[in-house]
């Protein structure tokens, strides 16, 4: 859940009272908790470093493992994950799961203890609601490797219940008029820590540099595998899809802008990222396969489905899929994942090449230049590829069109990362660019899923009637894929066009 809050360092003798509250509400009976939190982290303080904190809390309403990432100034990203149970020496294994990505399999440990005695306030709203809670908190605290660290301090927190940004704001005013001030660190556990908090790692490459620019696309991207991989463990709906995605959007963009840094080192990763899109690829193509041959199945009229065709079709999927989610957790699991991540963290620390160096403008435009001149290549050549798989034209790994076309689909895919990567510098042209590929793109991508889909209802059919049952029904879904594939492949020209546009082109130069 997002979870909305302000905090405050107050005088010694200030009081929260019914006269500090917002016109329009009223301030309900206090509660007071006694709450003890154990904050854990790695010994370099791994977790800190991303802003997320994970803690164990007993007292209060909520007991429990809190795992909270910050998603802006005042906003964090909660999620309570169990009770707290017994104290034990270590974290459970489920917990840790959750920050895999950021521990790369380090140890947590026990960092700072908090003993806070919180008065809390509702503030409720004319028709009851409790719209934020106030809670006044004397806080103790100390670093649990260094005894001497002893604080502590009062403070003041007001979290959004059911209300909005707009009553934030008004007891902000209440309160600064009553002698708070904004406190001096965000989190309990980053004032604890008392100047350990890890700051901002130094930016690598020059500000507007080509590499900069770039590498806030990949820093992006590299921020989607590590938010999705707790996803992913959870089985949350999608989630397997926008971590690949992210993957490939990491590939593709290491390959059009590798001489922005070190070429090696790219291209050592791109293989690393090839291997993890593919593990999460087993899962997303079993799920995209079931989806659409449930649909097209439901669409079948009933006299006309002969024989176990779902179960053959949509159970024998499902089986895939789960074979290959387990498959894919081991390798969330293991070392060379974790190898993965740290070295796209150091690759995005490291200096830039010479060419990352230089300004964005035109080292940028003409990468993106080049990534759409493929595109066009590529649909040249697959227009020339005859339906008997001969060709007029080089098109290495083409052997049909159906290749052919898949060969442009994926060249469609670097050059609508690449402009996307461009767009906080180069403005609507790029971001116009990214429209019109991504519609070549879905296009193309139709017409492949058919394809991909028209193989394994042939396969399955085939078996079916090894079997001895009738292949009636896969022959009726296999000729409307083939009329999906051709019907996507009558729209292309028109997508193609777009990509044509003069406020494209100009920009393009």
């Amino acid at each position: 859940m997002r979870e909305i809050e302000r905090k405050y360092e107050v005088p010694a003798d200030f009081a929260f009272s019914a006269d500090l509250r917002p016109d329009g509400t009223t301030v309900g009976e206090p509660r007071r908790h006694q709450l003890s939190s154990v904050y854990y982290d790695t010994p370099d303080l791994r977790l800190a470093r991303e802003q997320v904190t994970l803690r164990r809390r007993t007292g209060g309403s909520d007991d429990g493992w809190h795992l909270k990432r910050r998603r802006g100034p005042d906003e964090r990203e909660e999620r309570q994950l169990r009770p707290p149970g017994r104290a034990a020496a270590a974290v459970p294994a489920a917990v840790s799961a959750e920050v895999r990505a950021l521990t790369r399999g380090g140890p947590l440990r026990p960092v700072v203890r908090l003993a806070t005695l919180r008065v809390e306030w509702p503030l409720l709203g004319g028709d009851g609601r409790v719209l934020a809670l106030v809670a006044d908190d004397s806080v103790s605290a100390s670093a649990l490797d260094d005894p001497a660290s002893a604080q502590q301090w009062r403070e003041v927190e007001v979290e959004l219940v059911d209300g909005d940004r707009g009553l934030l704001d008004a007891v902000e005013r209440e309160l600064r008029g009553a002698g708070a001030a904004p406190a001096p660190a965000g989190s309990k556990l980053a004032r604890a820590l008392d100047g350990r908090w890890p700051g901002p790692a130094p930016a690598p490459a020059p500000a507007g540099s080509a590499a900069a620019v770039v590498g806030d696309y990949l820093r992006a991207q590299r921020d989607v595998l590590v938010d999705f991989d707790a996803r992913v463990r959870r089985d949350e709906p999608d989630a397997v899809h926008k971590m690949r995605v992210g993957t490939r959007r990491l590939r593709s963009t290491l390959r059009t802008f590798r001489p922005l840094f070190d070429r090696d080192e790219a291209n050592r990763l791109r293989v690393e990222l090839r291997w993890l899109a593919e593990a999460l690829g087993g899962v997303r193509d079993a799920e995209v396969l079931g989806r659409r041959l449930s649909a097209s199945l439901d669409d079948v009229p009933d006299e006309l489905v002969l024989g176990p065709v779902a179960a053959r079709l949509i159970d024998g999927l499902r089986a895939d899929q789960a074979r290959h989610r387990r498959a894919l957790l081991r390798v969330l699991d293991g070392n060379r994942y974790a190898a993965l991540l740290d070295d796209l963290d150091e690759l995005l620390a490291a200096p830039p090449s010479d060419r990352g160096a230089q300004p964005a403008g035109k080292e940028l435009r003409g990468r993106v230049r080049k990534a759409v001149r493929q595109v066009e290549g590529l649909l040249d050549a697959a227009e020339q590829v005859r339906p008997d798989g001969g060709t007029d034209l080089p098109l290495p790994g083409a052997i049909d069109r159906n290749t052919a076309l898949h060969e442009a689909r994926k060249a469609a895919k670097r050059a609508r990362y690449a402009a996307e990567a461009v767009a906080p510098v180069a403005g609507a042209p790029a971001t116009r660019l990214a429209k019109a590929m991504e519609d070549l793109q879905e296009l193309l991508g139709t017409h492949h899923d058919s394809v991909v889909t028209r193989e394994l209802l042939l396969r399955t059919g085939l078996a079916a009637q090894a079997a001895g049952e009738n292949a009636f029904t896969y022959g009726v879904l296999y000729e409307r894929e083939s009329a999906a594939a051709a019907a996507a492949e009558d729209d292309v020209p028109a997508a193609r066009k777009a990509l044509t546009a003069r406020r494209i082109r100009t920009w393009l130069g």
